[in-house]
């Protein structure tokens, strides 16, 4: 996984600080019907996130299973694992959806140290790790109360 944040022109274009790209080969849990939770940033108390996004770039899938058909993403944290965008296809076998948002209705803030952290959903009887192909962006606005 790459964590890049954004130059300040595209911050200000666009209002999101930081892009991260998620690709099969990050998925690598092997058990059969196992989720994984990979970190996206780390962020501190009196950080808040303004808003999320994904746009997938290339659906999931196991290129010599089209029975592996179901593979969801969530993005949320510690405290809640799709605090801000909730189960979403992105299996090219199901009915994958290539670009989600989710504006809070205010920002959430951090009162202490946390991860941002989108959670991959496994399906029964199959494994991530089987995954051969694949692209997920995701867009973070985060702002830092300490830098204003």
């Amino acid at each position: 996984m790459k964590v890049f944040e954004l130059p300040a022109e595209t911050k200000a274009a666009t209002g999101f600080t930081h892009k991260c790209v998620i690709g099969h080969a990050d998925l690598t849990v092997s058990a059969a019907d196992t989720d994984q939770t990979i970190e996206l940033l780390a962020v501190e108390a009196g950080d808040f996130l303004e808003k999320a996004a994904f746009k997938l770039v290339t659906p999931f899938e196991d290129l010599s299973d089209t029975g592996l058909n179901d593979t969801q993403v969530q993005i949320g944290d510690g405290g809640d694992t799709d605090r801000f965008i909730t189960a979403t296809q992105v299996n090219d076998n199901g009915t994958e959806i290539y670009y989600k948002t989710c504006v809070p209705t205010v920002p959430y803030a951090y009162t202490a140290a946390d991860t941002i952290d989108i959670l991959v959903e496994s399906m029964s009887a199959k494994s991530l790790s089987d995954i051969d192909a694949g692209e997920l962006n995701v867009f973070l606005s985060i702002q830092k109360l300490s830098d204003l």
